[in-house]
């Protein structure tokens, strides 16, 4: 593992490898020659052009923010016939994203994430729509539309947006009714699986100095993972009929509506409102794979009770090989989600300050089931819900002189999950028999109410030492009060049936063991010092410290013991050095940093033995990115982007003890695994997972886009191939090599005409051409075997794009 010290050393030599990118020349001479609207280029669109970005909260040009991001306009995110996030993290470096159900969508930067999927935890990359927070995982929807830009920062940003964005930050912002102009679209798209979509927005003067833009979006399609009955009469079992349902299907519709008023030529109000939903969505379940069957029934796992085995996707009743696209549960999935946002924000400038105020609440509901084994029989099944919301309050002041630009601000959130998340069959027999002396078909519900208040307080600011060098310095001091009332309650349709069923335990229950584990009083700072050198007026070296810090929670797991029912805050130091230069007059951009990252208690998410913890853990990482944007003529446009990483977790528990049924009579005892009568206990002699790499890290990857356009028929054809290929990586952090997704490629290509008098454009489009199958997700449940979700298979279809106005 690579220490600091050595970190520290690649830093200087990829900094001062930098200096050979563009010859240092006389700055003075050359700053007003190469300002920032001499860096676009003649090819409106391209995406070596100037992207101004907010990562700093004030508006700058990317080129001369010292901090890895990456960014895309909407012109671009439109020209390059992005829809969705899963397309645009393909073409951002070290960015991944789980969004294998709507029931939650994680983010992974630099292999940071929580892969946990309760309701009541926070991501540790943050997510901003519109400047304000989302704090809640359910709470992020997939959709795409009417974007002014995306803008994705890497690496802890506590200083300037709070205690949540240890692992960095990802932030939407939407078109706005900044325009006085009536200007707008409507778009309309069809692809396989019976998939289409109609958007549109429109937005302009309603009188002077009032503006209003509204946007709206539904989306529907069919299953694309297709429901199959299980044809086991050679095992004397007949045929096993499935759900019926098809996976992976789209039922939702979201708006907003932005409303400008300039109060005064100096200050700009800002009201929003979004609503989204998902109704009935078909979703919930798995396919099963990675098992080679003992005698005693169950999947032949490694000394950790990990499932080892690397066999691909299987019926698991007959062992048969089978398609990543099929499934045989029998249980029907369902999500449905309800989210109302409310926002105000105040711009105003007086005496050489600005002043701005954010003011956000979000609603909640969402209700979902899940088939959780992937077999035509009741052996794990998933419900929960939550009611969650929030209200945010954030104020700053900015301003800046020759010599410092700066700003300070205080914020203030306050949430409130009310939920249950409730497990059936076999992760829970053991409760069971413990309470009941027996078992049928046992559930335990964990209902839970978490309060939670943080204020802070924060302050940054450049100082310009000359006209090349500057020093960024930041801080915030952030406090957490948080608790939790918690109850687990057993219920059995033999022996607890309702309306009697089973306390088990509550957090105060907790307490005579763990004193103070159902509170959480957190306080602590995230800092940043970066050192920014400005080598030519089109290159800019930086080398930085930053420290990132998260809050603690709860898991909320059926077997959970009272000490590990709260995990501890876990706070990152991260080291980075980095380059941005712009090239050939331009029309190039290329951007490159490394780091190495010193975790401290790391939030570790575990499933070892079928139910969910969070555990924690020092760790260390380090890697390099390296991504390049390319616009030599009007007529092409190339992105590159290239990633390097290692990483290490220290300790983390293994599986321990597992249990299940009996599930033939006379069933032997296999491996681990010991029949107690009726029920198996498995004993694993591997009691923790040492050394272990970060999900969803891979060791390498790299992306690419090429498009090439040109002018015929009255106006311009465009044709595009995009992807990414990934090595191999883990997707959990218990790294057993059931969980391995195998390197892969997926590679996109459109071609699109675009009309030049009426801007009107019609794209013919194919979505992972190639038809490769990779894992989006995958839980690795022991001797239960690995469920899985792949992500889409090749799909097509054609957009319809219709502008208007300005």
């Amino acid at each position: 593992m690579m220490n600091t010290h050595k970190a520290a050393r690649m830093a200087a030599l990829m900094l001062s490898t930098a200096g050979l990118l563009g010859p240092v020349q006389s700055f003075a001479q050359d700053a007003e020659a190469q300002d920032d609207s001499s860096l676009s280029t003649s090819n409106s669109g391209g995406v070596a052009n100037t992207i101004v970005v907010t990562a700093n909260k004030r508006s700058e040009n990317l080129q001369k923010v010292p901090i890895s991001v990456s960014a895309f306009s909407g012109e671009q995110i439109d020209r390059l016939g992005i829809t969705d996030t899963t397309q645009i993290t393909q073409q951002i470096p070290s960015l991944r994203v789980n969004a294998y159900s709507p029931n939650l969508t994680i983010f992974s930067l630099r292999g940071i994430s929580q892969n946990n999927f309760t309701d009541n935890l926070e991501a540790p990359v943050a997510v901003y729509q519109d400047n304000a927070y989302v704090a809640s995982m359910n709470a992020v929807a997939g959709q795409l539309f009417d974007i002014k830009r995306v803008e994705v920062l890497r690496g802890p940003q506590g200083t300037l947006f709070g205690r949540n964005a240890t692992g960095g930050l990802i932030h939407y912002l939407s078109e706005d009714a900044s325009s006085d102009n009536l200007n707008g679209y409507a778009q309309g798209e069809y692809g396989r699986f019976n998939s289409w979509s109609i958007e549109g927005a429109a937005g302009g003067k309603l009188v002077d100095g009032v503006r209003l833009r509204v946007a709206g979006r539904v989306e529907k399609a069919d299953g694309y993972i297709k429901s199959r009955d299980t044809d086991a009469t050679a095992l004397g079992l007949g045929v096993i009929p499935g759900s019926g349902q098809d996976l992976g299907g789209k039922n939702g519709w979201a708006a907003r509506a932005n409303l400008q008023v300039d109060l005064t030529p100096d200050a700009t109000l800002s009201l929003w409102y979004k609503h989204a939903e998902d109704n009935h969505v078909a979703t919930g379940g798995y396919v099963f794979e990675n098992c080679v069957y003992l005698d005693n029934g169950y999947c032949n796992t490694n000394a950790a009770g990990l499932s080892d085995d690397q066999n691909g996707v299987i019926n698991g009743i007959t062992s048969e090989k089978a398609s990543p696209w099929e499934h045989f549960g029998e249980r029907r999935g369902s999500f449905d989600r309800v989210m109302n946002s409310y926002q105000g924000q105040l711009d105003w400038k007086f005496g050489g300050v600005e002043l701005t105020s954010i003011t956000n609440y979000l609603t909640m509901d969402k209700v979902y089931a899940e088939d959780g084994d992937a077999l035509p029989f009741t052996i794990v099944n998933v419900d929960s819900r939550v009611n969650f919301h929030q209200f945010s309050q954030e104020t700053r002041l900015a301003g800046e002189s020759d010599m410092l630009k700066w700003q300070v601000g205080g914020y203030y959130l306050d949430m409130k999950y009310d939920g249950s998340h409730a497990v059936t069959g076999v992760p829970i027999i053991d409760l069971a028999i413990a309470s009941n002396g027996g078992y049928s078909l046992p559930t335990v519900a964990q209902q839970y109410v978490i309060h939670s208040k943080n204020w802070s307080i924060f302050a940054q600011g450049d100082i310009n030492f000359t006209d090349r060098l500057s020093l960024t310095l930041g801080g915030r001091y952030s406090k957490d009060h948080k608790r939790i009332d918690y109850a687990a309650i057993l219920s059995d349709p033999t022996f607890a049936p309702q309306p009697d069923p089973v306390l088990l335990f509550t957090d105060q229950d907790f307490l005579a063991e763990a004193p103070g584990v159902n509170r959480e009083v957190y306080g602590d700072w995230a800092a940043r010092v970066s050192l920014n050198f400005q080598l030519t007026p089109s290159t800019l070296l930086f080398a930085s410290w930053n420290r990132g810090i998260k809050g603690g929670n709860w898991s909320l797991s059926s077997s959970i013991q009272p000490k590990d029912f709260r995990h501890r805050p876990e706070t990152l130091n991260s080291l980075e050095g980095g380059f941005k230069a712009s090239l050939l007059g331009g029309m190039m951009r290329l951007n490159g940093t490394i780091f190495h990252y010193i975790y401290d208690d790391y939030q570790a998410f575990s499933l070892a033995g079928g139910v969910p913890h969070v555990f924690n853990s020092n760790a260390h990482s380090t890697g390099a990115e390296l991504e390049a944007f390319l616009s030599p003529s009007r007529n092409f446009d190339a992105v590159l982007g290239a990633t390097w990483q290692t990483s290490s977790v220290d300790k983390i528990p293994a599986t321990d003890v597992q249990f299940g049924p009996e599930l033939f009579p006379g069933a032997p005892d296999s491996q681990y695994c010991t029949n107690l009568g009726g029920v198996f206990r498995c004993d694993f002699p591997q009691k923790d997972i040492t050394g272990a790499e970060l999900p969803n890290a891979p060791r390498f990857s790299f992306n690419y886009l090429f498009r090439y356009n040109f002018d015929a028929a009255g106006g311009n054809i465009a044709a595009q191939v995009d992807g990414v290929w990934y090595d191999d990586q883990f997707l959990e952090v218990t790294n057993g090599l059931g969980s391995v997704q195998k390197a892969y490629n997926v590679t996109n290509a459109s071609l699109t005409y675009r009309h030049e008098g009426t801007g009107i454009s019609l794209t013919a489009w194919g979505r992972n051409v190639f038809n490769q199958a990779y894992r989006a997700y995958a839980l690795n449940l022991g001797i239960l075997g690995v469920t899985s979700i792949y992500a889409p298979p090749a799909t097509y279809g054609a957009t319809l794009r219709i502008p208007f106005g300005e």
